[in-house]
This record gives C-alpha cells, structure tokens and sequence, in this order.
C-alpha cells in the first residue's frame, strides 16, 4: 500500500483571517477611545471649515 504525498497548505485559514480582523478592531477601538475627544475637536473643525468655504461658493 503506497501513501499519497502530503499535499503542501498555501495561504491563511478562515481563523488566522478573523485573529487578525480581532488584532485590528481591538487596536483601532483603543485608539479612538484614547483620542476620542480630540478626534471629535478635529472633526468638528473639519466640518466647520468646510460649510464656511460652501457657503463662499455659493455666494460668489
């Protein structure tokens, strides 16, 4: 009786995809709570900045 040769795995399995997605969501989830406030500042004035330069558009 011969044995067939193993056949040689390429590539990541379903679990070592969702292990690092986990990696990822847990990093970035500690990294927006730490800047939480500030991101929100940041945003806001993003915002701000951009209905300004809209409403110049529109009035010229």
């Amino acid at each position: 009786m011969t044995k067939k040769p193993c056949r040689k795995e390429r590539g990541y399995t379903l679990l070592e995809y969702c292990a690092g997605a986990a990696i990822i969501a847990g990093i970035l989830w500690t990294a927006l709570n730490g800047l939480g406030g500030n991101l929100q500042a940041l945003l806001d004035a993003v915002g701000n900045w951009a209905q300004t330069r809209t409403g110049a558009i529109v009035q010229n």
